[in-house]
């Protein structure tokens, strides 16, 4: 007689995610299908990006999604980064009734198949999503355990807990996420001697002071001020300082007398903005930095549905006072019709995640743009955001064939100009774009639109730069970058990182080192700083930075990265930098 055979459910150690819902059915009976579409595009969202973090959706239900991932540090970046996207999505929809999940994770052995999972530490990991707050992310010890140091969070123990049906008691640590300072952010400037205003007209646009009671209004406050600064900065006759520099200043107790010295400008912008539903208030004030004297103040009244129109009366109002010509092309721009508002906000949210050159914050960001298409097809701003995240994916080599990324990266930054032929950034983007096809000429001659459009704008002129020194042009690539660090005396590392390849184009490898050893975040200076070194004769630092190279980038190789600088018609240069990575030991 047959025997039957009894199949082993497979057995690993994972970090199991648990997330649902918080007040799912009172959402429903409030409205039904407003509720289906808000959550089934959230799980959504969670589906497509869970895979860029390292994890796999196991089941999900109407409401809550189960997933694996490898380590308990995966699971914790992307329950920590998809808390974030659901609080800043709040932000943008202020009219719905919002969604919000309550997230649990434990780390230990599961049983089952690619389908359904089951075990003592799933069960584990379902009731510490139970007990979450809406919005948080509560763990296990064992979690807390495996997971390391982790960058920008902290966890708060909630004591030993006893859960339901799990007979050992557990201890329970919450994630705070809110209200901290990332360790990456910049520190204020200390400067030996006031910077003295230029003769020009300058203004810093000091972000907006959130007066509403829900601290998730600060993201609008930062993206109307930003738009601000971006409006401003298109008026040939204004020195605007960059939003970089400027948020420097957000929650800072100093008195404008010492920010207008610290920034070296004439004028402060700064102001508050108050949110109730829909309906937003804000109120502005210019001053003489110098005299404290008060030139003009206003308020506005409008809607969330209309911000675009709300932000440039502000912007033409302020500008009036400021600018002494307008020119003829940016009349022409404030004329276009605005992008929706999600787009917008998606955006912003796309921006920054980009900004953080790591593979699984670039396909995070790529999402959101792909998602602000899909709203606003005719949004210029989302197709250059999308070029970019291509063109990253090419230089890190993140992906099995750069050259198509790259292809792509061009198809898209052309888009983002057939879309609005007025934004700079769109046609600096193609000019990035085409600066890593090698497309040399025409990359400048897309900066200089770029210009053109917007010539105060400090990050444009930083990326055309270093365009510059791909196209054996140097000096002029370091009169630019000073200019660049004029309007943005707070600059990020991109701009050093800049002046330091124009200085290695120069064969000035003493002030190279100089240059890019003052970044804030080395990562990207090793390069730099292991063939200058090595150049040098020095080789104890050279080989120290080839490690750290090695360190940062697992992934790189001279054979890759002999294909990545775009330099025009300079093999010798090319040449140099590949011997100096050679001696300090890059293989």
């Amino acid at each position: 007689m047959p025997t039957s055979t009894t199949i082993e459910p497979y057995r690993v150690q994972s970090a199991i995610l648990c997330a649902d819902v918080h007040g799912y059915s009172r959402l429903m009976s409030q409205d039904e299908v407003g509720t289906y579409h808000r959550v089934t595009s959230a799980i959504s969202l969670i589906r497509a990006l869970i895979g860029d973090y390292g994890g796999r959706v196991v089941q999900t239900s109407g409401d809550g999604v189960l997933a694996l991932f490898k380590s308990s540090g995966q699971a914790l970046r992307f329950a920590i980064e998809i808390q974030r996207e659901f609080r800043n999505d709040a932000v943008w929809n202020a009219e719905e009734r919002q969604v919000a999940f309550r997230v649990g994770i434990n780390f230990g052995e599961v049983l089952g198949g690619d389908s359904n999972i089951q075990g003592h530490s799933v069960n584990i990991a379902a009731r510490l999503q139970a007990m979450a707050q809406p919005g948080g992310i509560c763990v296990s010890e064992a979690v807390q355990r495996s997971a390391g140091d982790i960058v920008g969070i902290s966890l708060r123990s909630l004591g030993v807990q006893r859960l339901k049906n799990i007979t050992d008691p557990v201890e329970v640590f919450a994630i705070e996420i809110n209200g901290q300072r990332s360790i990456e952010s910049p520190q204020l400037p200390s400067m030996d001697q006031p910077l003295v205003p230029p003769t020009e007209a300058s203004v810093a646009v000091l972000p907006l002071e959130n007066l509403s009671s829900d601290p998730g209004d600060g993201h609008l406050c930062d993206g109307i001020t930003g738009d601000i600064i971006t409006n401003l900065s298109r008026f040939r006759d204004l020195l605007v300082i960059a939003r970089h520099s400027a948020f420097l200043f957000k929650n800072q107790d100093l008195a404008n007398e010492k920010i207008g010295q610290m920034l070296g400008v004439r004028y402060l912008l700064t102001g508050g903005l108050q949110r109730a539903g829909s309906k937003i208030r804000l109120r502005v004030e210019l001053s003489d930095a110098i005299s404290g004297q008060v030139v003009w103040s206003d308020r506005y009244d409008g809607d969330l549905g209309d911000i675009f129109a709300f932000q440039d009366e502000v912007t033409d109002l302020i500008a009036a006072r400021l600018a002494i010509q307008i020119s003829a092309a940016e009349q022409r721009r404030l004329a276009t019709s605005p992008p929706k508002l999600l787009a917008y906000g998606l955006n912003l949210r796309g921006q920054e995640l980009s900004l953080k050159y790591k593979r699984e914050a670039n396909l995070h960001a790529r999402r959101l743009f792909e998602q602000a298409v899909e709203l606003d097809p005719n949004y210029g701003r989302s197709y250059a955001g999308l070029s970019r995240t291509f063109n990253l994916d090419s230089f890190y080599a993140w992906v099995d064939s750069p050259d198509l990324a790259l292809s792509k990266s061009v198809e898209l930054a052309k888009a983002a100009t057939v879309h609005d032929s007025l934004d700079a950034r769109g046609y600096a983007e193609l000019g990035y774009a085409y600066l890593y096809s090698k497309r040399h000429d025409e990359a400048l001659a897309a900066y200089e639109r770029a210009t053109e459009l917007n010539p105060n704008d400090a990050d444009i002129l930083s990326d055309m730069a270093d365009a510059l020194v791909h196209s054996n042009e140097p000096e002029r690539a370091v009169e630019l970058l000073k200019r660049a660090m004029r309007l943005n005396p707070c600059y990020p590392d991109d701009y050093i990182w800049h002046l330091g390849g124009a200085y290695f184009c120069l064969e000035d490898y003493q002030e190279t080192i100089n240059t890019v050893q003052k970044m804030q975040d080395q990562s990207e200076a090793h390069r730099l700083l292991a063939a200058s070194h090595a150049l040098l004769g020095n080789m104890k630092e050279a080989r120290h930075h080839a490690e750290e190279v090695m360190r940062v980038h697992p992934n790189f190789s001279i054979a890759h990265w002999s294909s990545v600088p775009p330099l025009k018609d300079n093999a010798q240069q090319l040449k140099t930098f590949i011997e100096g990575l050679r001696k300090a030991g890059l293989k």
